[in-house]
């Protein structure tokens, strides 16, 4: 699975993850205008086929108002630290 995580995730994620998800990119990394807006990280996760991790309720309404693709999850981890956040996407993967 090739992931894009949003800009209201920390950067710091990617390295985290990247044994279990090797192609991933945080949004800071992608060749838009940089801060990234949601329709720019939606566009290049739909061209590229990455699923988008976000904090960001904003892709509940494009996934409304547009459909997939992309695959969007929506994190719910409320207070997790970026570490944290990164032990819970590995175990769920192994799920």
């Amino acid at each position: 699975m090739k992931l894009l995580f949003d800009a209201n995730i920390s950067w710091r994620i990617a390295k985290l993850v990247e044994n279990d998800f090797p192609n991933c990119f945080h949004s800071n990394d992608i060749q838009v205008t940089q801060p990234a807006k949601d329709i720019q990280i939606w566009e290049f996760a739909r061209k590229n086929d990455f699923t988008t991790l976000t904090h960001d309720d904003d892709f509940e309404k494009l996934l409304l108002l547009i459909g997939v693709p992309p695959k969007v999850i929506i994190l719910k981890t409320f207070n997790k630290n970026t570490k944290q956040l990164a032990e819970v996407l590995i175990s769920k993967k192994k799920l």
